[in-house]
């Protein structure tokens, strides 16, 4: 479909737009998981900056993780959904980068 039509990002290190969005999906995925972890163990910063920037990841992300969890469920979706998640990729992209980037200055910071 859409996605698997449309080109990568210049820099992405990703020959089609489907592999880069199944790149970042999985990278928000493991850093989800991380959070999780580190949230049950009481090892999470309590501040706003850090409150903020992991909501903003899934703001971000959302419309990624519907589209993930409605294929594997078999769900047809629109062009226009698709087109809206295809523009939301380097958004969550650029999120999940940032929220990576504090979550390794803080346990730099330990």
């Amino acid at each position: 479909g859409l996605m698997r039509c449309a080109t990568a990002p210049p820099n992405s290190g990703h020959e089609s737009f489907y592999s880069y969005a199944e790149s970042v999906l999985r990278h928000q995925n493991e850093l989800s998981s991380r959070l999780m972890m580190l949230s049950d163990a009481d090892q999470l910063p309590d501040n706003e900056a850090f409150e903020s920037t992991e909501q903003a990841m899934t703001d971000a992300c959302h419309l990624l993780n519907e589209y993930a969890d409605r294929e594997s469920s078999g769900e047809s979706m629109g062009l226009r959904f698709k087109a809206k998640v295809q523009a939301s990729v380097e958004r969550c992209d650029a999120s999940v980068q940032r929220m990576e980037a504090l979550l390794e200055s803080v346990g730099k910071g330990r």
